[in-house]
């Protein structure tokens, strides 16, 4: 009995407690607004450029005129071109995973020109760029509060139309290379052609040398030089002129036969002198 009396005393409180919960609940969600995009499919501008426009409605009008807020831009896709073999040029969209995120952080102003006064909703524009990182593909856009963190409405998947690089995936040919190496080849074949008659032209040179040689007969030397033995005697040195240019005759050799002659007939003409009283 004293359980049961618990159980319907605690009854009240526990949905009491429940009814905050769920309020603090709502109303945190109800805090981080909502967010709506002009357009999910942005086409690539004349700059290189995407341009986004969102409304942003919070619960209740910030402190500040201009709320600092960061844009996730979470890669998800990726738009390739690539160009196959024939020439075909085809276009196919890529998954990506465990991309880093590309994040832009504005002001966004809730001040109304007109009144003066702070809003809690306004409209926004901004653009995004490729030399900021930005390719044509798809992305998964967060908007956060930049005072506490706080999402800001859902995360929504934006998708960047325009054309990316070309990416050649044609299979390579080497038709260059064989015309270098037939070209080399006829090279060598020339060359080698001229190198057989260059042998031929001095094989024949030494040849015919060689019976010029044989023909013709030995050269005898006229001077007073020695002879070799085979007819070839030194060549004469030639002298430079010098002094006063007088030239001095060679004295001829004396001839010892004639000598030696006339030595002998004189001892035969002495023994007959000497024979002949005696025969007297």
């Amino acid at each position: 009995m004293l359980s049961l009396a618990l159980t319907h005393r605690m009854r009240p409180l526990l949905a009491l407690v429940v009814a905050l919960l769920a309020l603090f609940s709502a109303s945190a969600a109800h805090a981080a607004g909502r967010v709506e995009w002009k357009s999910k499919d942005l086409q690539e501008r004349e700059d290189k450029s995407w341009r986004l426009e969102v409304a942003i409605f919070l619960a209740h009008a910030p402190d500040v005129a201009h709320v600092p807020m960061k844009f996730e831009f979470q890669p998800t896709a990726y738009f390739e071109r690539a160009m196959l073999d024939g020439d075909k040029l085809v276009e196919r969209m890529v998954p990506l995973e465990n991309r880093q995120a590309l994040i832009e952080s504005v002001d966004v102003g809730f001040l109304d020109s007109g009144s003066g006064k702070i809003e809690s909703r306004t409209r926004f524009s901004f653009k995004v760029t490729r030399a900021h990182g930005y390719e044509a593909g798809e992305y998964k856009v967060t908007i956060r509060d930049g005072r506490n963190g706080q999402t800001v409405g859902t995360s929504v998947t934006l998708a960047f139309k325009g054309e990316n690089e070309i990416i050649d995936r044609r299979a390579m040919v080497f038709s260059g290379e064989k015309k270098k190496k037939k070209k080399d080849a006829d090279d060598g074949g020339e060359k080698k052609d001229a190198d057989k008659s260059d042998e031929k032209k001095d094989s024949g040179s030494s040849e015919g040398g060689a019976e010029k040689s044989e023909s013709s007969p030995p050269k005898h030397d006229d001077g007073d030089g020695d002879d070799d033995g085979g007819g070839n005697g030194p060549e004469p040195i030639k002298k430079k002129p010098g002094g006063c240019g007088c030239r001095i005759e060679e004295t001829a050799a004396p001839d010892y036969t004639a000598s030696g002659a006339a030595l002998l007939l004189g001892a035969l003409a002495i023994a007959r002198r000497r024979r002949s009283p005696k025969a007297a």
